[in-house]
């Protein structure tokens, strides 16, 4: 999060770090996200995930000091059902396989965290643009 004139100083920055050997990365619990592909809708719902603010991302990627934090995050993809496969006629198949269809749609994010009792709101953001796909890849034998 940025303030100032045009977001000239970041403020917040919350992120899981790297406890896990993992960049930026974490598991999430079963039922955070959920899709409906014939209909071309999709959600993921976070509420009050334990994660850290480092402040800035300078910081973070050093594994500076962080303040323990809340986020609550709520993403809704939405759009026409038209389909289009792709697939990847480089491989030799049946030996390998890649194949992806995709649905053009919007996505509305919103999000929210709580620190040392304050409460943080972002404003809701729209993409223009998002797919929402699925993704089939394999190696055969």
């Amino acid at each position: 999060m940025f303030q100032g004139a045009g977001g000239a100083s970041q403020v917040h920055d919350f992120n899981p770090g790297e406890d896990n050997q993992l960049f930026w990365t974490v598991p999430l619990h079963n039922g955070a996200a959920s899709a409906n592909f014939e209909g071309g809708t999709a959600s993921y719902r976070l509420n009050g995930f334990e994660i850290e603010d480092y402040g800035n991302v300078g910081n973070a990627l050093s594994d500076g000091p962080s303040v323990a934090a809340q986020i609550t995050v709520q993403i809704d993809w939405s759009g026409l059902p038209a389909s289009k496969p792709v697939s990847n006629a480089s491989l030799p198949t049946p030996f390998s396989a890649h194949e992806r269809v995709g649905i053009n749609s919007g996505a509305t994010m919103s999000w929210s965290a709580v620190e040392n009792g304050a409460h943080i709101v972002g404003a809701q953001n729209t993409a223009d643009t998002a797919i929402l796909a699925r993704d089939r890849n394999g190696v055969f034998f």
